[in-house]
């Protein structure tokens, strides 16, 4: 009866094997390895506590069982009791040090446990005691790739399908070390070899169809994803949100295109460019040919890298048009908000953010919400995203009349919290960025809603109203023509800075930061993604042309440390010659702007509140605008705090103003007095008169609706704050 049970388990049939083992138990109370068996048998029904209890009484029977110890660990694995499961494997590995399963199902607890580091250790182990155990070698290779020692584990899987070249799971794990390497053809020969020894594994099919994405041949990769959600509907699900997570976005639509698109646009974000062209081309080519097509490109997370490359206006507008139809369809079963025609009293004004956290979007807006008006406005803040108990969180709920944590609410109920708030304009402060929720502006809980600072392009939504601007960032003959917004032009600069920005007093010097005590000092905070090859090409040119000069980035990676040294050293510049700023204090991080001698801006997605922030520092900023808002956006600083001669024509005039600020320390000089000479009384950190200006732009788009009249175009008209002397400021003062 025993051997007949133990072999319908090895089949998997332990519905079958439960009642022989029950009465085995029964029959011989004292068997050891019965009771081992019916805890294995419960354990494999997923009747964990029945297990639990059976595998206890076989160890209460024979202390020194081991394979029951180790079924007890995996059990209390499973229980989610990781710390006793780990104590069980720690007292059986006293009794058998070389057990190798023992070592694996450690090395599986610690996995769980987050220790990968001590769970490969374990792994090694096995293996050191058993060369050969698949298993071992199969956690060990998938370990390796969490751990990006993408060869060390190439060279594991290719060992274990040495070993077992008919296991389907070997082939899988070869075909993901060698995607994760981005060797597309070799991995879907893996996970074909793997679909060809069990047509019904889910996850080939989809690994296969994910392979076949990033090689363009969308039809195919379409029919592998189909494949995938017959054979198992819930596992698509599930890989869909990993493959979301591969990309480093929260996929709202899930096509091969947008695979393709978006793991190559990540590639970005570590300054790996050997895509650079193929990615550019391949972007424009799929969102300018999806108009006509069935399903049209509408992944909210493109229309956000869009930013990034230079694509046209004209296709982003699409994109972003087709991702807000897209959000908008998501809703349309939800019943419409009824909202009050005219009312009277104060404006209230909702802001809504993933963001009011240590973030830049809190960190500039940081006053805004405390400074407004409170005889015309009242002030509601809506979080999408827990807080981090930081200061500058702290600060934006106590300048709020009313702060609301919405990340626990669905979508219908954030609106409706919104709705019953009686908001009267309704901020959106995130766009299509990450943690954003684009659904409750589409569901209209306010009667108007405007973007503002979270992205630099449009919603293409007609379900925001306005966009705040200003006219150097989003020209009314040029870069306008490419919003579905209408433009409510902030005077001066639309961009808000927090002037009681604290910069640390500690006198840095250059040599701590690994900066030459005499060389020239070119500098460029800016987030990684925005570098692009055509940057490179000019800094490193200039840093030829400039002897003993450096460049100063900021080290968000190693892996953007080592590809940006490597890109150097191909253009001919040693790579030494590019230092690396590590993080530090905001404040410190303020601080080491003035080692630097100048800000070299990026072209197609400028620095914003880098630059900004650079320039509160005293460090001169150069840019070179083009047509979307995200390669304008510096000019418009600049423009506001009087330097626009920081503010070139073109490349070529770009290169040759850094090289002449580079080598004429007159010239340059002026510059940094011009700019100290400014800092304290441009517009652009006038924090109060930017708040008053946006107020005005508030009453003018409420009054407007007030009216009955459309959302259109306007213009505000410069309004001190009363920090500067002018008293008269309830009236906005406009041109549309």
């Amino acid at each position: 009866m025993l051997s007949h049970a133990e072999l319908l388990l090895e089949r998997g049939n332990a519905q079958q094997a439960l009642p022989l083992l029950v009465e085995q138990c029964e029959k011989t109370p004292r068997d050891a390895h019965a009771w081992f068996l019916l805890g294995a048998c419960n354990h494999q029904a997923n009747r964990l506590e029945a297990a639990l209890q059976a595998l206890e009484r076989a160890l209460s029977i024979e202390p020194r069982h081991i394979q029951a110890r180790c079924a007890k660990g995996a059990v209390l694995c499973d229980l989610g009791r990781s710390q006793e499961a780990l104590s069980v494997y720690r007292k059986a590995l006293h009794l058998a040090p070389a057990d190798a399963q023992l070592l694996l199902n450690m090395g599986i607890v610690l996995e769980r446990m987050g220790d990968q580091n001590a769970a490969l250790e374990r792994y090694d182990l096995a293996l050191r005691h058993h060369p050969e155990f698949a298993s071992a070698l199969l956690n060990r290779g998938s370990m390796l790739i969490r751990l990006g020692r993408l060869q060390d584990a190439l060279d594991n899987n290719r060992r274990l399908v040495g070993l077992y070249p008919e296991w389907e799971h070997a082939q899988f794990n070869l075909g993901e070390s060698l995607m994760a390497l981005s060797r597309w053809e070799e991995g879907l020969a893996a996970y074909e070899r793997a679909v060809a020894l069990n047509p019904r594994s889910a996850k080939a099919h989809f690994s296969a169809g994910l392979a076949l994405a990033m090689l363009k041949r969308f039809d195919r990769a379409r029919q592998e994803f189909l494949t995938t959600q017959v054979i198992d509907p819930a596992a698509f699900d599930q890989f869909m949100r990993n493959a979301a997570v591969s990309t480093g976005a929260e996929l709202h639509q899930f096509t091969p295109e947008v695979i393709y698109l978006l793991k190559e646009s990540a590639r970005l974000d570590v300054c790996d460019w050997g895509n650079w062209n193929a990615l550019v081309a391949d972007f424009g080519h799929q969102v300018g040919h999806s108009s006509g097509q069935t399903e049209k490109m509408a992944e909210p997370a493109l229309a956000f890298r869009a930013g990034a490359l230079p694509i046209s206006g004209d296709a982003s507008l699409e994109l972003a048009k087709n991702v807000a139809v897209l959000i908008a369809e998501k809703v349309a079963s939800f019943p419409p908000f009824a909202h009050e025609t005219k009312h009277a009293g104060k404006v209230r004004i909702g802001y809504v953010s993933p963001d009011f956290r240590s973030h830049p979007i809190a960190t500039v807006t940081r006053r805004l919400y405390a400074l407004h008006d409170r005889e015309r406005f009242e002030v509601y803040g809506y979080s999408l995203h827990p807080g981090d108990n930081s200061e500058v969180r702290r600060d934006i709920e106590q300048g709020c009349d009313v702060f609301r944590e919405l990340s626990g609410v669905d979508d219908r109920a954030a609106a409706e919290t919104i709705h019953r708030d009686g908001i009267d304009i309704l901020i959106d402060l995130a766009g299509y960025t990450r943690f954003s929720r684009p659904e409750i502006f589409a569901m209209r809980p306010a009667p108007l809603q405007a973007s503002y600072l979270g992205m630099l392009q449009t919603t293409g939504a007609d379900f925001i109203d306005y966009f705040m601007a200003d006219p150097v960032v989003v020209p009314a003959a040029t870069t306008a023509r490419f919003f579905a917004e209408k433009i409510a032009y902030l005077p001066n600069s639309y961009f808000l800075f927090d002037n009681r920005l604290q910069i640390s007093p500690q006198q840095l010097t250059r040599e701590e930061l690994g900066l030459p005590a005499h060389g020239f000092v070119f500098c460029c905070h800016n987030s990684s993604y925005k570098i692009t090859p055509v940057d490179l090409d000019i800094w490193m040119r200039l840093l030829k042309r400039v002897p003993g000069s450096v460049l100063w980035l900021y080290k968000s990676s190693a892996e953007v440390e080592a590809n940006l040294r490597r890109e150097a050293e191909s253009r001919g510049v040693e790579p030494h010659r590019l230092v690396f700023a590590n993080q530090a204090p905001h404040a410190t991080y303020l601080a080491r702007y003035r080692m630097a001698d100048l800000f070299l801006d990026t072209a197609f997605y400028n620095a914003q509140t880098t630059a900004a922030e650079a320039l509160w520092a005293g460090l001169p900023v150069l840019t070179c605008p083009g047509v979307t808002m995200a390669s304008r956006v510096a000019s418009g600083l600049l423009h506001a705090i009087g330097l626009e001669e920081m503010i070139a024509g073109s490349p070529q005039q770009y290169e040759e103003c850094a090289y002449r600020l580079a080598t004429h320390a007159n010239e340059l000089a002026q510059v940094r007095e011009r700019l100290a000479n400014r800092r304290l009384s441009a517009t652009l950190f006038d924090t109060e008169r930017q708040v008053r200006n946006l107020e005005s732009a508030y009453q003018a788009m409420w009054q407007r609706h007030q009216s009955g009249l459309a959302p259109e175009s306007f213009q505000v008209a410069d309004l001190r704050s009363p920090e500067s002397g002018n008293s008269t400021r309830h009236q906005p003062s406009l041109k549309t």
